[in-house]
């Protein structure tokens, strides 16, 4: 039994108690991080064949689809109904706007998740693999473009993430399954759900690299890009003659436009990005297509603190808006300064890749009903 000496006591403590409680929390919260890509990707012993080939995705079985009606509709996969995947994260709630009754349609797809072992291709088929793609982009991304609508994620047989540092024959072929794929995935998706509602095409990294192939061929033309609301493609670089008739969206309310931007801290220039100024640095068009996602502008001026709506911590928690500044830079990048919230040093870094689409969570999450609400209004009149 405790004596009031004791209550007394403990009621002096509570105070750095809850601070400590809230230490430990947010500790346990991040104690995950998002899923890196390794140094030296090239160099872990990669198999000098493609073959064994993974099994070609079927897109008629709601397995071999991350979200989909298909997916929501499956006695096994109950939870996804509404989706536990995209559902909001804990914390604050995000600006919103109302959408729903004027949507679109979202194709999403994931970032690179084989980043070890020898083989090219990821197997669709891979309980493991699908977990970490279902726990990681599908809930921590997906989810900010969930606002405008219905989401479609395909599973897709992703190259391994050495494709991007070796460049080879292999790459090459590995990429082309997956795009194939995503391909395979698209058209089964234009045919059986789409019935001529607007669409979003957006990505992360591999994602974008595939979703920029997306885009040229389905997209890349007047007549096609009036479905278009907008692509959001973070984490690849893009250049203006990638495309023949898209352009970059340049404000908050443009549709039928792409957004794309690469995240690093303030006056940090990736290697490769240094290398390639040195020797196009005369050419405006080797400088990458790049979009401010808190402002939607190519200003290269530094964000104002009160337009960032909040960012998304590897627990999937809201954090407090107004807490990252950012700004288009000369070279093509989106340079921020460190994030203001709790324990920002410990995850200071200058290549804040994996957080494109994290940072500006809410951000994206606006916006992307923005121009929802804005493609019905050109449209509908």
């Amino acid at each position: 039994m405790k004596t009031p000496k004791m209550v007394h006591s403990l009621l002096k403590e509570w105070p750095r108690l809850t601070w400590l409680m809230v230490i430990m929390h947010h500790a346990n919260v991040d104690a995950q991080q998002f899923p890196e890509v390794p140094q030296a990707a090239g160099l872990m012993g990669a198999s000098h064949r493609l073959e064994p080939i993974p099994p070609s995705p079927n897109y008629e079985r709601w397995e071999c689809w991350a979200l989909s009606p298909n997916s929501q509709g499956h006695p096994k996969n109950k939870e996804k109904a509404t989706p536990k995947a995209l559902s909001h994260p804990k914390g604050r709630r995000s600006r919103g706007l109302s959408t729903m009754a004027h949507g679109a349609d979202v194709f999403y797809l994931h970032p690179t998740l084989l980043l070890e072992g020898p083989e090219w291709n990821a197997d669709v088929y891979d309980e493991e693999m699908n977990s970490e793609v279902d726990k990681w982009p599908v809930r921590h991304q997906a989810s900010a473009f969930a606002g405008a609508g219905r989401v479609f994620a395909p599973r897709y047989r992703q190259a391994h993430v050495r494709i991007f540092d070796l460049g080879d024959s292999l790459s090459y072929a590995a990429a082309a399954i997956a795009y194939g794929d995503i391909r395979e995935a698209f058209l089964h998706y234009m045919k059986h759900w789409n019935d001529g509602r607007p669409v979003i095409i957006a990505g992360h990294s591999q994602g974008s690299y595939h979703g920029r192939t997306l885009l040229k061929e389905f997209f890349d033309n007047e007549e096609a890009r009036a479905q278009l609301v907008a692509a959001y493609l973070p984490g690849m670089d893009m250049y203006l003659n990638d495309f023949d008739t898209l352009r970059s969206c340049e404000g908050p309310e443009e549709t039928g436009c792409l957004c794309t931007w690469m995240t690093y801290h303030d006056g940090y220039l990736p290697p490769w990005l240094v290398k390639k100024k040195e020797r196009h640095s005369a050419e405006t068009s080797a400088v990458p297509l790049c979009i401010n996602p808190i402002t939607w502008t190519t200003d290269k001026s530094w964000s104002p603190k009160d337009l960032h709506l909040g960012l998304v911590r590897p627990g999937f928690w809201l954090s407090r808006p107004r807490s990252l500044q950012g700004r288009v830079s000369e070279e093509g990048v989106f340079h921020v300064q460190r994030p203001e919230v709790f324990g920002a040093r410990w995850f200071q870094r200058n290549d804040w890749h994996s957080g494109d689409i994290n940072l500006v969570w809410a951000n994206v999450h606006e916006n992307v009903q923005r121009r929802t609400l804005m493609w019905h209004k050109k449209h509908n009149n």
